[in-house]
């Protein structure tokens, strides 16, 4: 029974930190969709440009 315990405990904590990471990895993902969404002011001409390299190539 105590093995049992520990194996289960130690499951336990494994999908925590499991848990924590990918809940980490997807707010990196949000931060990163937000850092590409246009802005409401943002011309038509410059949406989907990535870097400053290819909005001065653009213009």
């Amino acid at each position: 029974m105590k093995a049992a315990l520990d194996k289960a405990e130690k499951d336990l904590g494994d999908l925590e930190t499991s848990h924590a990471e990918e809940k980490k990895k997807l707010e990196e993902i949000r931060d990163l969709k937000l850092a590409i969404a246009p802005t409401a002011d943002e011309p038509e001409s410059a949406r989907n440009l990535t870097t400053r390299a290819e909005l001065v190539e653009r213009i």
